[in-house]
């Protein structure tokens, strides 16, 4: 679709990736030459994503690959490695390199049990990363992809103390993007073309975030839905196995610690937080 000015003044447009333009005629030059931007109409690319976003998902493809490309010894060593085992800080510590009791906080997240398991994260990434990095910057964003993911390998622990349990994937890291983006998607003006946000944006308030109907909506489901998954294992007896297991329990952790972590890091003067 082309935009054309009220009288017929042609104005590029960016369709997808490109640009198209048409020549005006002749008779209405003068009229177009006045204000030229006047009836101009961008409609930004469909995949306009931040450089972070795209290496972030880059790199959990790569380590995907890899370990699986590597072989089923490899893939047993890195699983034992960097994945988040809450038994590893109890006394019956498992044999795992010197270490890896802290670093497996962080780890973790870099490592997917299936490839659909890590082609939903990264979709999901894709979503709602993307508005957080516009708006905080890469470095802040980063900060809190990291607090996400921490604070969900740490929501595991009340439940799951002492047992040999493997916790992999991003998916707590997604969950605080997730409640990171609502102040942001949900603010006045913001174009949710995943456009380009320079910082100055005003994101909603925590105050008007508790009064915004969509994003008391939005969390109401995702805490419902988190917490239907728990009771089904629980009452089914997957709670207690180590295939299967769906980490709510990263998810809640990761999803407080994303919209704690967006107040605590977004600039000065993109909110009045």
């Amino acid at each position: 679709m082309l935009g054309v000015g009220d009288k017929g003044c042609a104005n590029p447009v960016r369709i997808g990736v490109e640009a198209a333009s048409i020549v005006p005629d002749t008779n209405e030059i003068d009229d177009c030459s006045r204000n030229p931007q006047a009836d101009t109409a961008v409609v930004p690319p469909l995949l306009n994503l931040p450089t972070l976003v795209v290496v972030l998902v880059g790199l959990l493809v790569a380590i995907h690959a890899i370990v699986g490309w590597m072989g089923e010894n490899f893939e047993i060593w890195t699983i034992y490695a960097f994945s988040f085992i809450p038994q590893r800080l109890s006394h019956e510590a498992i044999a795992a390199p010197f270490g890896a009791a802290v670093w497996s906080f962080l780890t973790y997240a870099l490592l997917h049990g299936s490839l659909f398991h890590l082609i939903s994260n990264c979709l999901w990434l894709l979503v709602f990363a993307t508005p957080v990095v516009r708006h905080l910057g890469n470095v802040r964003a980063l900060a809190l992809l990291t607090i996400a993911a921490v604070a969900g390998a740490a929501a595991m622990l009340p439940l799951h103390w002492g047992q040999f349990l493997i916790v992999i994937g991003a998916s707590a890291s997604v969950s605080g993007a997730m409640a990171a983006a609502m102040p942001v998607m949900y603010a006045p003006g913001f174009r949710r073309t995943m456009a380009e946000d320079d910082g100055t944006l005003l994101a909603l308030r925590p105050g008007e975030l508790l009064r915004n109907r969509n994003a008391l909506v939005f969390t109401a489901v995702f805490f419902m839905l988190q917490l239907l998954t728990g009771t089904s294992q629980a009452t089914t007896g997957t709670a207690f196995l180590n295939e299967g297991l769906i980490a709510w329990e990263a998810h809640l952790g990761g999803f407080v610690a994303g919209l704690l972590g967006f107040y605590l890091l977004v600039r000065k003067s993109a909110s009045q937080a």
